[in-house]
């Protein structure tokens, strides 16, 4: 079965997706050729086709996009499976959330809405015979909500940590003391651990504004590029509140999960996360968690009672009074105990084996019907 996995960029937080459902669909015997944009990796063991975008607006990139494929590929392929809302897909992987409803007027004069809602439709519509895969029942709710989506089309699917990133119990112990040693962090200091490409976003400065109310606590920023902070909001307010010297901003770095060992807690203030793999992530690791309900994920912290989650909309003194609880080696111990518990019994790696395997059906039925 001839396969197209399409994306308008492979770059960015779906590209370990993408590109391990690819080589999954590949194992079970397909030809599969990603279609995108641009590229910034090109894997030497699958097709690439480029599509070049001049277009200004995302909407527009979106739909250009698709209308070049239309023209140029479609019927190259036996199953078109697609990482943005577009039309003509045989199958959605889909990691975000509905566009908002249109409030006012305004709102529904608004091209880039009208625009973005049409993409929603072209997969989401009562018309669409896309099949949908989500990435959390956060996700399903809204679409529900939204479009009114029939339920036999969409299959949520579990979580997709690599299991890679997961550390057994002795090895923490080992990552711990030699992390906190490379990190100049005695044993006694309470770490707390922030995990975000985009900081703003994930709430890195709700972080700042909380830290000045525990001064015992070292932060470890990780993710981002520090000089994409430096001089901006962040970095200032860091310095007002007089917490920039407790603040590590360490960078993109490969060894996360040893950095979850030498950490006490993670802190994951969101403002809007479809799922937030961090957050689990953590959980299977042993390190407690504190959360916002923005989150897709936040409901396993919940479930596995390995930490707090603060309820939407954000209140800093909730973020407060939950870090304040988070502040006791007690309570955390019991978090890690709970959270290792939770991790032992549930499936939170599966996600991409039921993605290809999803897909490879929805070829197989779409082959049968033709």
């Amino acid at each position: 079965m001839a396969l197209a996995i399409v994306r308008l960029f492979s770059s960015g937080g779906l590209q370990r997706d993408c590109m391990a459902i690819a080589r999954r669909l590949i194992q079970r015997g397909h030809d599969v050729t990603i279609i995108c944009t641009e590229a910034e990796i090109r894997p030497p063991d699958i097709k690439l086709i480029l599509l070049p975008n001049k277009s200004l607006s995302n909407p527009d990139i979106n739909r250009r996009f698709a209308y070049d494929l239309h023209r140029n590929a479609s019927q190259a392929f036996d199953l078109i499976v697609g990482f943005n809302k577009i039309p003509h897909l045989d199958v959605l992987y889909c990691a975000d959330p509905p566009i908002r409803k249109p409030a006012t007027i305004l709102d529904h004069l608004t091209p880039r809405i009208r625009k973005y809602r049409q993409l929603d439709l072209s997969c989401f519509g009562e018309t669409s015979r896309t099949r949908i895969l989500l990435l959390a029942e956060r996700q399903l709710a809204q679409y529900s909500d939204a479009y009114q989506t029939e339920r036999s089309r969409i299959e949520v699917l579990p979580p997709t940590i690599d299991k890679s990133r997961i550390i057994t119990t002795a090895d923490q112990t080992k990552a711990r003391a030699a992390q906190r040693r490379a990190l100049d962090l005695p044993d006694s200091c309470t770490v707390w651990l922030f995990i975000g490409r985009y900081p703003v976003n994930k709430g890195l400065d709700r972080i700042v504004s909380a830290l000045g109310d525990f001064p015992e606590v070292r932060c470890l920023c990780v993710g981002f590029d520090p000089a994409s902070v430096e001089h901006g909001s962040l970095a200032r307010q860091a310095k007002r509140t007089g917490v920039a010297n407790r603040l590590r901003l360490l960078g993109p770095m490969d060894n996360v999960p040893e950095l979850m060992a030498a950490s006490d807690l993670l802190v994951h203030p969101s403002r809007k996360d479809v799922t937030g793999t961090v957050i689990l992530e953590a959980v299977a690791n042993g390190l407690p968690v504190i959360t916002t309900d923005a989150c897709g994920y936040a409901s396993h912290v919940i479930r596995a009672k390995a930490g707090l989650v603060v309820a939407e909309p954000f209140s800093d003194e909730a973020f407060r009074l939950a870090l304040g609880e988070s502040d006791s080696p007690g309570t955390r111990g019991h978090w890690r105990a709970n959270a290792l518990a939770y991790a032992a019994k549930e499936d939170l790696s599966s996600g991409l084996d039921r993605a290809a395997a999803a897909i490879e059906k929805a070829g197989l039925t779409k082959l049968a019907a033709s």
